[in-house]
């Protein structure tokens, strides 16, 4: 750490990154400088080389002991997900490949253990820098934290953590380490600014379960301020205001004023039920990642998980078994009971699994191999996850859904590859949820225009509208040259979701909204009045959708969706929507205008 920063200055400077974690947070800069380690020792003399080789499986041994004294107290703190991180860097730690070729060094070249060590890790992290892929790009601060760990000690050094800081602090730091990450205080901390990283990395995924608003890749920020410096985070809009003047610094604690009243007010009303003025209740449920999310779903009033993401135990370093899997199921459905838990099954790009999996490059991956495609091909890979979901069942209201269906085809063949998943846990001897119910995201249009076809077939509906969206309009949205042209409030878009939400009322089918749609105020009245009674969204924004579920009525909903269903363009709708929705709902004008 540093007293002060040389660069710094007393000017005015603004910082724009990528918001991970929201909220506004304003406090004193701590500027975290971490040293690395130090290898002064270069080579043994080869009548030493068993003893170093001692000394570094010694090293390794005690790295692992710290790194499983971490995983306990974040599973017993945070959630079994996020202590998954550290089974994943445990699983590096004691790679046999890695070890033998650091020892290889060490009896052939006569490097020290820190040399030989530090070496082979810097060509696993090129390895995994190299990807074009960001999530496993991410993991390579995993290894800087293995790394870290193994070097301090070898070369005599202190292991670092952030703990003992002052009350009201905002942290700036080039980045942070999972092991870093999880020791922040959430009493005395109020922001992270982080130089590195994005929204995959495990620093933001600890960020958004500790609720610490937080923004990340901005450049060198963290070495343009000196320790006390006035700092505000906005999480909101990821920019991080350095030492700004005294008429800023009013404005931001007035906008954090009001967002914390409007918070307390929300507060005051979260058990109150979602229903319409004329009488319609509306479910909501919300959208999870990390078991550390449902208390405050559950806190917010929502009345189940509506999908809980799986792909965040399959972006580590090797795959998750069956009980690894089993155990995060399990403990989600048990926490929720008698809620439902709907568990969506691993939706990843063939991209995302190139560590583990034989993947072949694609021109266009949102269009290949991924989500239940992979599945299909890697059967076993799939029944693991199957069986785990299906003994999760057992503790509790556990629901299957399934990503990127196309064709009743697939529908068909993973039937038959859940029934072979329950014969294996017979034969086991093992409890599990023989009616579990299965469902699917429709999120490819084939699906909605078949709508009527698979609903015998399925047992529930869920419309993910971020792929929806996609696909209907050609749009790749991480594509900056064409994202304008992404609009879930396109008439065509709208159409397929009325499409749904009908054959679901004729075919008895439930129908649910999971896309970020469900999560947007001003989509809260259109999507009522399409037919769709249930939403799921993430657990922070349930408030303010459930305010806007009881200003409206239901008639009337469905009297502006139809307008809307009319009409030539998304903006055209969003213009219609912000001038009905601000009619009835007291916040909304002080909110979006």
């Amino acid at each position: 750490m540093r007293g002060a920063n040389l660069t710094a200055t007393s000017e005015h400077r603004v910082f724009d990154g990528i918001c991970v974690s929201p909220g506004i947070g304003i406090g004193r800069a701590f500027a975290y400088d971490k040293q690395a380690p130090v290898i002064t020792r270069q080579r043994v003399a080869p009548h030493l080389v068993r003893k170093e080789i001692e000394r570094f499986r010694n090293i390794l041994h005690q790295a692992g002991d710290e790194i499983r004294r971490i995983r306990r107290w974040v599973a017993s703190e945070q959630g079994e997900e996020l202590a998954q991180i550290f089974d994943a860097q445990l699983a590096m730690l004691e790679d046999p490949s890695i070890l033998a070729r650091t020892e290889g060094l060490i009896r052939e070249k006569y490097y020290s253990a820190e040399r030989a060590y530090a070496e082979e890790l810097e060509k696993v992290k090129e390895a995994f820098g190299s990807i074009e892929n960001e999530y496993l790009r991410a993991r390579v601060s995993d290894i800087a934290d293995i790394e870290n760990q193994v070097l301090m000690r070898l070369a005599g050094g202190e292991v670092k953590a952030l703990d003992s800081l002052r009350a009201n602090t905002i942290v700036l730091a080039h980045d942070l380490l999972p092991s870093e990450m999880v020791r922040l205080e959430r009493r005395r901390i109020k922001g992270v600014v982080l130089d590195a990283g994005g929204a995959a990395s495990h620093a933001a995924i600890i960020a958004r379960s500790l609720q610490l608003p937080t923004v990340v890749g901005t450049g060198d920020c963290s070495q343009q301020v000196a320790d006390g410096d006035l700092v505000v985070v906005d999480g909101n809009e990821g920019q991080v205001h350095l030492r700004p003047d005294a008429l800023g610094e009013r404005r931001y604690r007035a906008r954090r004023q009001r967002q914390l009243r409007r918070e307390r007010d929300l507060e005051r009303r979260r058990n109150l039920p979602a229903v319409t003025q004329d009488g319609q209740e509306i479910t909501l449920m919300a959208n999870v990642d990390v078991q550390t999310e449902v208390q405050m779903a559950l806190d917010n009033g929502a009345s189940g998980v509506g999908m809980y993401r799986t792909e965040f135990l399959y972006l580590n370093y090797r795959l998750p078994s069956e009980e690894e899997q089993f155990k995060v199921y399990s403990a989600l459905v048990e926490s929720l009971a008698p809620h439902p838990v709907v568990i969506r099954t691993m939706d990843l790009g063939g991209d995302k699994l190139s560590h583990v999996l034989e993947v072949q490059p694609e021109a266009n991956p949102f269009l290949g191999w991924r989500g239940i495609r992979i599945c299909l091909d890697t059967p076993d890979l799939f029944k693991t996850q199957l069986r785990a979901l299906l003994r999760a069942g057992a503790h509790g209201e556990a629901q299957i859904l399934l990503p990127m269906i196309s064709s009743l085809n697939e529908l068909r063949r993973i039937r038959v590859l859940v029934e072979e998943a329950k014969d294996e846990l017979r034969a086991a001897g093992q409890p599990f949820a023989e009616h579990c119910k299965l469902g699917i995201m429709v999120e490819v249009p084939s699906v909605a225009l078949m709508a009527d076809h698979f609903a015998g077939e399925v047992d529930f509906f869920s419309l993910g509208t971020n792929d929806l969206t996609q696909y209907a309009l050609a749009v790749d949205r991480g594509m900056s040259k064409v994202a304008w042209l992404y609009d879930p409030f396109h008439p065509a878009v709208l159409r397929l979701i009325k499409m749904v939400a009908d054959s679901g009322q004729r075919t008895n089918t439930p129908v649910s909204i999971c896309g970020e749609m469900a999560g947007d105020p001003l989509a809260t009245t259109l999507l009522l009045g399409l037919g769709l009674n249930c939403l799921s969204l993430s657990p922070g924004l349930i408030p303010e959708v459930k305010e806007v579920i009881r200003a409206i009525h239901a008639e009337k909903a469905r009297e502006i969706a139809n307008e809307c269903l009319a009409m030539d363009t998304g903006t055209e709708v969003r213009e219609h929507l912000g001038d009905a929705v601000g009619e009835y709902v007291p916040f909304w004008r002080q909110r979006y205008h």
